[in-house]
């Protein structure tokens, strides 16, 4: 039986603590929030992988000689200003059915519906069309797009990261952790510097609350962020100018000593290049909220609750598709001075969620047995 070709990683970056920083976020398409899908991925399917860059090289003649499929964990792909013209070269040269996993469009705007693509996108839509029996997609706003690109061969699935954890019981052991005190919890950054001023006054609440109180902060996507956390390791090599840490200081924490900055960041912020010890850290919290999809997941899948705090499009149609609790960007700054006001806020039907959860499942799980790709078996 031939393998999978699988585009990313298997959840985690071999070698990292003897690693530079700009190599690893390379790794990550510098985002480690990747991580948590292509996780999932290698979790559903049943089939031997072969990842691509590591396992096999990138030589498209030799991937489509040994293997019988590409899976390709897709995120937000289908955005502006993004040019995928070497990547799509790529998998037009493989000639093998191209399996896409939770792809999604990304806006500002949920309502939104007219775009300006680069042509490598549109290129990548007639693949979708001629090497794609199924595409998972994230939710109605990505299904919207596409059907406006005359693409009908999809199934809304939500995030593939829905489905790490293999226990059926999940949603009852997040539903029973809400009954208990919320004691700490675990917080998701987004990025200091955000167009928005919305995003710029949560970031600083949450960087306030795991300052002054019994949580920690996950930074997952900023990589000049990253590599001023990585510092210390003599490996990483790319440390930042004094002057960045002042004006990260200035962003993050206004007003305060820049010794408490750093102590913060010494003591609370954390990063993570493995899905496995993101998984094992975040089951010890009461509690995970924030802006980042992949971080919050992180945590439910360990049975931790979560808020999401919806801020454009691929926030609010993935916590609507996966029946997941959250609330607008807007909402959370006017009603959640404190935690404990977002802990309050968390409205969650396990029963609802348990029986999304499994259609869900179901369809990915049709998306990749039409490419004649086997997955996890589910109860």
């Amino acid at each position: 039986m031939k393998p999978v070709a699988l585009s990313g990683t298997r959840g985690h970056v071999p070698g990292l603590p003897f690693m530079d920083t700009a190599t690893a976020m390379q790794r990550v398409g510098n985002n480690c929030g990747n991580l948590v899908f292509q996780y999932a991925a290698c979790s559903i399917i049943n089939d031997p992988i072969n990842v691509i860059g590591q396992d096999i090289p990138w030589q498209p003649d030799r991937i489509k000689k040994d293997h019988k499929a590409v899976v390709i964990p897709s995120a937000n792909f289908l955005r502006e200003n993004f040019d995928m013209s070497g990547f799509v070269s790529f998998l037009e040269k493989c000639d093998l059915p191209l399996v896409f996993l939770g792809l999604g469009a990304q806006a500002d705007d949920f309502n939104k519906s007219s775009f300006d693509f680069h042509s490598s996108i549109l290129r990548l839509t007639d693949l979708m069309r001629e090497r794609s029996p199924k595409i998972s997609i994230r939710g109605e706003f990505t299904a919207r797009v596409l059907e406006k690109y005359r693409l009908n061969n999809f199934e809304i699935t939500g995030c593939p990261s829905n489905f790490i954890n293999p226990s059926p019981s999940l949603g009852d052991i997040i539903a029973r952790k809400l009954t208990s005190p919320m004691r700490n919890f675990i917080a998701h950054a987004d990025e200091p510097w955000p167009k928005k001023p919305t995003k710029a006054q949560v970031e600083r609440r949450l960087v306030s609350w795991a300052a002054g109180g019994p949580g920690i902060m996950v930074q997952q996507a900023v990589p000049e962020m990253i590599t001023f956390l990585r510092q210390k390791n003599p490996f990483a090599l790319n440390n930042k100018e004094p002057k960045f840490e002042a004006s990260l200081a200035r962003a993050l924490m206004p007003g305060e000593e820049i010794e408490t900055f750093r102590t913060f960041m010494a003591t609370k912020m954390r990063t993570y290049f493995s899905v496995d010890q993101w998984l094992e850290d975040s089951s010890h919290f009461d509690f995970s909220v924030g802006l980042r999809l992949h971080g919050n997941m992180a945590a439910w899948q360990a049975g931790t609750p979560a808020l999401w705090i919806t801020h454009d499009s691929r926030t609010q149609e993935l916590s609507e598709t996966m029946a997941l609790p959250h609330i607008g960007i807007e909402d959370f700054l006017e009603n959640c001075e404190t935690v404990e006001d977002a802990w309050k806020r968390v409205e969650f039907d396990s029963s609802t969620y348990k029986s999304r959860r499994r259609e869900l499942y179901s369809r990915i799980s049709d998306v990749a047995s039409v490419a004649g790709i086997s997955t996890r078996e589910v109860n």
